[in-house]
């Protein structure tokens, strides 16, 4: 059957996700003790603690020294210490991500754009303009400069990026290695534009993203920036090696 060769561990970290989305365990409930978990699922507590730290990892619980764990409001959580889409990053906590309004256009890029990803002048991009929707709400308004030499004929894959996200067609399409990127995140209180393109009924905080990412050759192929609904989604970061100042 399947999952039957999942370890345990894994499987400790599902069942308990189904609770919390199932509304078993709220926001600001205390999970049951690694002593209880161990018990329930006849595992070793080192077995309990590798669950619970993934289920961290994945912004669903954070972890209080001596009181347990404790379930976090359920956000989509973006880890940056590894490059995802956002698409990505919502369809790894379960929710149903659509396309909503999707445009793709063949343009000469802004010059603040052609600056960043230092294409020559003349050279076009395509743009792609769309809302993710994600379990029917709207949560980002994204827009993408992609060179159009690196991903030819993209205007021809709209039923495909209607689906799928932007990421997985460049690797499956183009065979493309995506590899690494740099983002600058901001926040800042929508505006009456991004207020209609999210369908918000009131002012509030959206996040801001800014990317330029590379492929494995070292090729810059994109500038992407993204508005986020600061309600709906998080950034996570993990970070490790205190460097002791001399």
């Amino acid at each position: 059957m399947p999952g039957e060769n999942k370890p345990l561990y894994s499987k400790i970290e599902e069942a308990v996700k189904d609770e919390i989305k199932s509304g078993i365990y709220k926001p600001g409930d205390l999970l049951p003790t690694e002593e209880d978990f161990t018990r329930q699922y006849n595992a070793s507590r080192t077995t309990v603690r590798t669950a619970l730290a993934n289920l961290e990892k994945q912004g669903y619980v954070w972890r209080r020294q001596g009181k347990g764990s404790v379930v976090k409001e359920l956000k989509s959580a973006q880890n940056l210490n590894y490059l995802s889409s956002l698409t990505e990053s919502l369809e790894a906590r379960g929710m149903s991500v659509t396309t909503g309004m999707l445009s793709i256009t063949e343009v000469l890029p802004p010059q603040k754009v052609r600056d960043e990803i230092d294409i020559p002048e003349g050279e076009k991009v395509f743009c792609l303009q769309r809302t993710r929707i994600a379990d029917d709400v709207p949560v980002a308004y994204v827009n993408n400069y992609i060179i159009k030499s690196i991903a030819p004929d993209l205007d021809k894959k709209k039923n495909l990026l209607e689906i799928h996200g932007l990421y997985y067609v460049l690797e499956t399409e183009y065979n493309l290695q995506i590899e690494s990127c740099i983002e600058t995140i901001n926040t800042y209180i929508s505006g009456p534009m991004e207020m209609e393109l999210l369908q918000l009924d009131k002012q509030q905080a959206l996040f801001l993203s800014k990317r330029i990412t590379k492929l494995s050759d070292g090729r810059t192929f994109e500038y992407v920036t993204s508005m986020i609904r600061g309600d709906m989604h998080q950034y996570t970061v993990f970070l490790k090696d205190r460097k002791i100042l001399e």
